[in-house]
């Protein structure tokens, strides 16, 4: 049997729709989380509220996954996008256009590509399907991985609350099987 993963971005919060960084707020919408993936030999989240609110909504046998946690965003944690820009414009679009930089202090984005790579390659998974409930910015920081590509390929891509990237997990590494809505 093959090995999957499916990584689920947790559900909305109003941190997501401020563009927060470190978001630690709870779901706006807890009933929208309803659909339950089926066939899972596994289910995890990151340690983020709205992560574990998420996964909570489908069961209580999970596993919390510590190093599946969000980017660390240093001085920027808790505050918001338009308050970065206003603070620290080129720190920002530092951030932004390299994937390298963390002029926050914290984690670069490369960095959390590795992170999480680092970790889905090193974990030992039962064959199967193992839906793991992520930031959206972790769940995309898998599939640059997963596609081996450079860091940079981040900020083209975008996740939305309660979407899911799958993989597979092959020889030669993991390949990317779907990209979108959350699929049962």
């Amino acid at each position: 049997m093959a090995i999957r993963l499916l990584l689920v971005a947790h559900g909305a919060t109003s941190g997501t729709r401020a563009m927060i960084f470190g978001d630690r707020t709870n779901l706006v919408a807890p009933a929208d989380v309803s659909d339950r993936p089926e066939r899972m030999a596994s289910l995890g989240c990151g340690p983020e509220p709205a992560c574990a609110a998420t996964v909570g909504a489908w069961g209580d046998d999970f596993e919390m996954l510590p190093a599946l946690r969000g980017l660390d965003a240093g001085c920027w944690s808790g505050r918001s996008l338009d308050e970065v820009a206003a603070a620290d414009p080129e720190g920002l679009q530092a951030w932004l256009t390299d994937a390298t930089a963390a002029p926050h202090g914290g984690e670069s984005l490369a960095a959390l590509v590795q992170r999480v790579g680092d970790y889905c390659d090193g974990r030992r998974w039962e064959p199967g399907r193992h839906v793991l409930v992520v930031t959206p910015l972790v769940a995309r920081a898998m599939a640059v991985h997963a596609l081996g590509v450079p860091p940079a390929a981040i900020f083209r891509l975008d996740l939305a609350p309660l979407s899911a990237i799958g993989l597979s997990q092959q020889t030669s590494g993991w390949r990317l099987q779907h990209l979108g809505r959350l699929s049962r």
